[in-house]
């Protein structure tokens, strides 16, 4: 008699021991798949399969979590419509600026460029005095300034005309707050340097830029190449080992 008086008690459980179980096995699928894609795309640029792994992580768990809601007797629906409504509400009101910020984030791993270099770009030529995520400020011969916006870099030629620009191997890189940068560039230069035969003599692997950002902070590493030929299989092999390093450096953080 006791027991049947507790019985809707815990009918009414139930729903919250659902939202408990989806919500585990959304945080089990997000790191089998997380490490089945960090495997599986080890080549791309290290700045792109972070932001990959990133996205398929944050997508497992909307999913996750909206299925976990509906348990609870919430409509997930409602909360999917406003998420979208506000997606391209904020879209809308600054495309501009989200295609200057876009284009930015892939001229820096597909059109490499520094300051300091001689470029031509829509039309306009200097050298770049500043590189941020809206716009690359150009000096002209003249001394005038030109900022340029970062989506032309994307959408029109760019020269280079940098000597010896064909040599330089320019990779962006972003690694979590937590980890300890000192010991990523170093054991991600001791994997570099392995390359040291096909690389530049001259002109060693280094990292000439640090910044923190909301997500980590970016490195940037350059290093020259010995035959132009080479350039693709050098840079893919050099972004596996700096996806390799900073995962080894992951792991020893975790372990301690």
């Amino acid at each position: 008699m006791v027991f049947e008086e507790f019985v809707p008690f815990f009918q009414n459980l139930y729903p919250l021991f659902y939202f408990i179980a989806i919500v585990m096995v959304t945080w089990l699928v997000s790191r089998i798949v997380d490490s089945v894609v960090r495997r599986a795309l080890s080549m791309l640029p290290h700045l792109i399969l972070t932001r990959v792994r990133k996205g398929i992580s944050v997508f497992i768990w909307i999913i996750g979590l909206l299925t976990a809601i509906e348990q609870l007797g919430l409509r997930a629906e409602i909360l999917v419509a406003i998420m979208v409504l506000l997606g391209v509400t904020v879209i809308i009101a600054l495309r501009d600026i989200l295609s200057n910020i876009a284009s930015k984030y892939f001229s820096d791993i597909y059109v490499p460029y520094k300051v300091g270099d001689r470029i031509s770009v829509a039309g306009y030529t200097g050298s770049v005095v500043e590189i941020n995520p809206l716009v690359t400020v150009l000096l002209t011969d003249e001394g005038k300034t030109i900022s340029v916006p970062n989506k032309f870099f994307i959408s029109s030629i760019v020269i280079n005309e940098t000597r010896e620009a064909w040599r330089e191997i320019i990779i962006p890189i972003l690694v979590e707050k937590s980890l300890d940068i000192a010991e990523v560039e170093s054991e991600i230069l001791k994997r570099v340097n392995k390359l040291r035969s096909r690389l530049d003599d001259r002109f060693p692997p280094t990292f000439i830029t640090r910044r923190s950002s909301g997500d980590g902070v970016e490195l940037t590493l350059v290093t020259r190449i010995k035959d132009p030929m080479d350039k693709d299989t050098i840079v893919n092999e050099i972004n596996k080992r700096i996806s390799e390093a900073i995962e080894d450096v992951r792991r020893r953080s975790k372990g301690k």
